[in-house]
């Protein structure tokens, strides 16, 4: 696998408080299969965090649309700006979603 194109630990939100923070002053667009939060964040490299709500299934559909969602943000990560926190929250769609249609 090329190294440019992993997620690592660096560039995710790991904690509630980072979370928050995005939604409780970031702006967000709502989509057919996922709300993205984004919040500027000066001089840092871009940072993102995914989320799946119990609407989107049970378990097994919520880690699946996690996957789903990692996995279009890991090939798509170089054309994002840097200096942001992102928040990808799933909805209900996207667990029967295909790549492309995620994408």
């Amino acid at each position: 696998m090329h190294m440019d194109y992993c997620l690592d630990k660096a560039r995710r939100l790991t904690h509630n408080n980072e979370y928050r923070l995005v939604y409780k002053h970031g702006k967000y667009e709502v989509g057919r299969l996922c709300v993205l939060y984004r919040m500027p964040v000066a001089k840092q490299k871009t940072r993102i965090g995914f989320v799946t709500g119990k609407k989107v299934g049970c378990a097994v559909e919520r880690n699946r649309a996690r996957r789903l969602m990692k996995e279009v943000y890991r090939l798509h990560q170089h054309e994002i700006r840097e200096g942001y926190s992102i928040v990808i929250v799933g909805r209900a769609g996207l667990a029967k979603a295909d790549y492309k249609q995620a994408e």
